[in-house]
């Protein structure tokens, strides 16, 4: 009922919207959205992004939305297309671990005094990142966070935090490979906000940038040498293959998800009804072989 299976719809044979099984026209999603809910929050939202972006584009060839946020992120003119590919790419990605739950969907929507209740940190959840289905998410959530329920709380606080439109996500920090071979891994896992348009795909790439712009501007005196200006060029261009973090989760905080169904007060409880409806093994499946250090006893 709740499976996760991509179907795809194309638009003049060009960029191609993924749709999922557990998110059909006419339904909503079990103890999360109802029908007008899920409308309002994924399809009119993705038929927008998708209209705009391939407004935003001369060609026509179909490209992953990954190759166009990684193109566009540092070409002013195209910042139009990078914005849609972005929103496209992200609400899709949030969207894609979302099963429903067995909860009735919630029919009065929390007032004002629901923001004055103060969070609960439970140890026990009726979904959660199970060591028996998930193992290895499990483990590597108890290394990075403590356990489960801080990685909850810190995770669900992240979000209601953002004002406005932007994605709460789980990262896991890509190790770089020594060797030339296709194997991915990781060593800790993150959590990281985007706000707006935003790409998780980018997050280190503006890490080093500020970095890098923050130490220029300590020392103005002293101009970069040509050596120094080709090595950061060659820096910058390998950044795409040599760090990055992989997005695990994502948790849409726009209010065109949650106000027509929980209402201006009610992000909170959308919020919990989020974490109800995760599927933990479609997250568990994008986790990458963590990595581990060799010990040398001596």
């Amino acid at each position: 009922m709740f499976g996760n299976r991509v179907v795809v719809r194309t638009f003049r044979r060009c960029y191609k919207i993924p749709t999922y099984e557990h998110l059909q026209p006419g339904n909503g999603i079990p103890g999360l959205l109802s029908k007008d809910g899920l409308k309002v929050a994924w399809f009119d939202r993705t038929e927008l992004y998708f209209k705009m972006l391939r407004s935003s584009l001369r060609s026509h060839e179909d490209r992953p939305l990954e190759s166009l946020i990684y193109e566009f992120a540092e070409i002013p003119s195209k910042k139009k297309a990078f914005s849609y590919a972005s929103l496209l790419y992200n609400t899709s990605f949030a969207f894609s671990s979302l099963r429903g739950s067995s909860l009735p969907l919630i029919t009065e929507k929390p007032g004002f005094s629901t923001l004055l209740n103060p969070p609960l940190l439970s140890k026990t959840f009726s979904t959660e990142p199970l060591e028996t289905e998930c193992g290895e998410l499990h483990q590597a959530l108890i290394e990075s966070f403590g356990s489960i329920p801080e990685f909850k709380t810190l995770f669900l606080n992240s979000n209601l935090g953002i004002n406005g439109d932007g994605f709460t996500w789980l990262m896991a920090r890509k190790v770089p490979q020594s060797t030339s071979g296709k194997l991915v891994s990781f060593d800790k896992l993150f959590i990281v906000n985007t706000y707006n348009s935003g790409s998780p795909l980018l997050v280190e790439k503006n890490e080093y940038y500020s970095k890098l712009e923050r130490k220029l501007n300590e020392d103005q005196t002293n101009l970069p040498t040509e050596k120094e200006i080709l090595e950061n060029a060659i820096n910058k261009a390998m950044y795409k293959e040599t760090s990055a973090y992989i997005p695990l989760l994502a948790i849409d905080a726009s209010p065109k998800v949650w106000l027509h169904d929980y209402g201006m007060f009610g992000k909170s409880q959308y919020l919990d009804r989020v974490w109800e409806s995760i599927n933990w093994k479609v997250v568990g499946n994008k986790l990458p072989e963590q990595y581990k250090p060799t010990e040398f006893v001596f």
